[in-house]
């Protein structure tokens, strides 16, 4: 491994300091710290990911990836330089390895009692969950990141952080972090906890010697879990309980007499619970009930006492009359859940938590780990913007609020779901086994599915998330702060194939997801619904711009944003201290693409000279597509005849920040305003 004295010149082009050794650095590489590595590195912004183990887990850990997480996985693995259609090598990765599932079974008295639709919507492409173990999620990730010449640096912990202000000498912030590596062996502690769950941090072990580094850099992303050393340094609170519930997890190959091919509720005996869910390699998760503790009784827990033996004999007792036969071992160990939420996400603009570093909860719905991709894909482009000066720091003051809120309402869903998943006194289980029945028929209603697939998150007004200062505020399912929502759209006239040459002809690819046009990470994208406006009948109503008034002002605005906010995005370099395995790829290159939609219910009602221009630009550029119906049209709002049109601003991360209605010249100006107010330009670079 390379020294980590090397100088900091090679990252001007993102800090002015010369004490910085890196951007970025991430402490944690489970999934979350492996997703913001993934993001910066493709947004250009060279970061090092260091891991107290010398290496990823084996354990299975968090199970399922929830459709909110699958969309951003497939907007983040489009490259927009490769136009519409591009080969998505991480979404076809983990839908090659994972299992979708839609439904939950539940089982009472032996017998199937109920199928709970939780994981289905109606308003995703991905209408399940994507059921893989965590080992390969960060398989998977790391996979991905070392296409950039990335790859963890296990074995190294931390020590101590601290933000630096205003030292003698010195006239820019950093965070001084110091980290250490053991010589001969590992880092674990004899005196650790075996019982996953526990967030206490262990104290030092005499008689190692380590190797130790000062590592300095612009922003830290502690990542690195419900212990977090980063969050201790800081003393930064982490309130909340430790509930009493007993549980037991474990791993392995079984033999039952029902099917068990999805996620399975058994209403055991003796007022016990067992929830078992389907793994790779034919391998099942059991979750046992063992009813509640006290505080005492938890500290005496020891998972070495667990035996295999003893665990067959309490399921064989809980399962009864079904019969489930456990013929290996891959994992046994007990869990302790913790509901507990950081008071705050970030330390002086400098220091960030995220994942099980800023909250822990219940594992049940499975939202754990998704909490933390979310809160990755918030973060990483904030922290971008402003490392490449194209944003105010106080960007970044909206990841605490934001996530934070996100956080508050996963713990008490996730708290609500374990009681009643793990009801233990008679009224509880009365009143699960009633909602079980009743459930079935109330989840389809909901076109975005239960709280479960986390497509309900949104975000309240502040300075990214602007409403209108004169414009009534639309219903609240479209207002700024809400989810991009997805639908299918159909190309006009030809697909550019990005060269000189003439257009290839559409073919096969006639239709598209407007999703697929979201490419990320780091990219505004503006859609402008036109209504049936650019038909031949709506341009003698009285909203009328023709479509090459349209592009007009598609291109001026274009080419003024790009002129104030082009950010280039160079390849990432191989870090001083760092490993590398690999040489980097190219980076995106765009920070803002603009996707017209057109709600004509056919493409016969546009003037064939239209459909010729509107399809002859490139992906980005003012494409326009076809709204059939105008079905996304209404789910963003927007009238789709006779209206005046919107324009929608989508932020990196796929949140509503901005909309108008109408479409003209002085909506683009309110637009224009709103990333004047989000944004810093040139001008205002260099008077900083």
């Amino acid at each position: 491994m390379a020294s980590n004295n090397t100088s900091a010149s090679s990252f001007k082009a993102y800090s002015s300091s010369s004490q910085v050794d890196v951007p970025v650095l991430i402490v944690g590489a489970g999934p979350s710290g492996l997703l913001s590595a993934l993001l910066l590195s493709k947004m250009g912004v060279p970061c090092r990911i260091i891991e107290r183990q010398l290496g990823a887990s084996p354990l299975s850990k968090a199970l399922v990836i929830h459709a909110r997480t699958l969309e951003i996985f497939q907007m983040i693995g489009f490259d927009p330089a490769k136009g519409e259609g591009g080969k998505n090598e991480l979404m076809d990765k983990f839908l090659d390895e994972g299992l979708p599932l839609s439904d939950f079974h539940f089982y009472s008295g032996g017998r199937l009692a109920s199928v709970l639709p939780v994981f289905k919507n109606k308003d995703s492409f991905f209408n399940y969950g994507l059921f893989i173990e965590q080992g390969r999620t960060v398989a998977l990730l790391s996979e991905e990141l070392a296409k950039y010449g990335v790859c963890v640096d296990h074995g190294w912990e931390l020590m101590d952080t601290k933000v630096v202000e205003n030292r003698p000498g010195e006239t820019d912030t950093y965070v001084e972090t110091t980290i250490r590596r053991a010589k001969v062996g590992s880092n674990f502690r004899n005196t650790e906890s075996k019982v996953l769950g526990s967030i206490d941090l262990e104290g030092d072990q005499a008689g190692k010697e380590y190797e130790v580094q000062v590592v300095r850099s612009n922003y830290l992303i502690a990542t690195d879990g419900g212990k977090s050393a980063v969050r201790h340094k800081l003393n930064i609170n982490f309130p909340g309980k430790t509930l009493d519930n007993n549980i037991i997890l474990y791993d392995g190959h079984i033999n039952t007499n029902i099917t068990l091919r999805t996620p399975t509720i058994i209403d055991g005996t003796g007022g016990r619970t067992i929830i078992a869910i389907p793994l790779s390699n034919g391998r099942t998760r059991i979750m046992l009930d063992r009813g509640m503790l006290t505080p005492e009784g938890h500290k005496n827990l020891d998972p070495e006492e667990l035996t295999f033996e003893s665990f067959k004999k309490m399921l064989t007792e809980v399962a009864s009359p079904i019969t489930i036969e456990l013929l290996d071992c891959q994992w046994l160990t007990y869990y302790r859940v913790n509901e507990r939420l950081a008071e705050r996400f970030s330390d002086k603009r400098r220091i960030f938590l995220a994942g099980d570093a800023a909250h822990v909860h219940s594992p049940a719905g499975g939202q754990g780990m998704n909490m933390g991709l979310q809160d990755a894909h918030n973060l990483t482009w904030k922290i971008a913007l402003v490392l490449k000066g194209a944003a105010p720091e106080s960007l970044l003051d909206t990841y605490s609020p934001e996530r934070h809120a996100v956080a508050e309402n996963i713990i008490s869903l996730t708290s609500n779901l374990l009681g009643v998943g793990m009801a233990q006194d008679t009224f509880r289980r009365l009143l699960r086994r009633a909602a079980l029945t009743v459930l079935p028929y109330i989840l389809p209603l909901m076109s975005q599915g239960s709280p479960i697939s986390m497509l309900r998150v949104r975000y309240h007004e502040n300075n990214i998330n602007q409403r209108h200062p004169a414009q009534p505020a639309p219903a609240e399912e479209y207002q700024v702060g809400q989810r991009a929502r997805d639908g299918d759209l159909y190309f006009l006239g030809q697909v550019p194939n990005n060269t000189k040459s003439a257009p290839e002809p559409v073919h096969s690819l006639s239709s598209i997801r407007l999703h697929q046009l979201l490419a990320g990470p780091g990219v505004f994208h503006v859609l402008v619904f036109a209504s049936d406006i650019l038909s031949i009948k709506g341009q003698k109503q009285r909203y009328n711009i023709p479509p090459r008034d349209l592009l007009h002002l598609v291109s001026k605005y274009l080419t003024k944003w790009n002129a104030h906010w082009s950010l280039t995005y160079p390849a990432v370099s191989a870090l001083p201290g760092a490993s590398s395995t690999r040489a980097p790829i190219a980076t995106l290159q765009k920070t803002f693409m603009v996707h017209i939609l057109t709600a004509s219910s056919e493409q016969s009602e546009l003037a064939s000279s239209d459909v010729e221009s509107l399809g002859r630009q490139l992906t980005g550029e003012g494409r326009g597509y076809l709204d059939k119906q105008g079905v996304i049209h209404q789910k963003y709002g927007v009238n789709t005849r006779g209206g005046t049109g919107s324009i929608v601003v989508l932020r990196p991360d796929s949140y509503i920040g901005f909309r108008v209605q109408g479409i003209d010249e002085a909506e683009w100006k309110d637009v224009d305003e709103y990333f004047c107010s989000v944004l810093i330009n040139r001008e205002q670079q260099h008077r900083l």
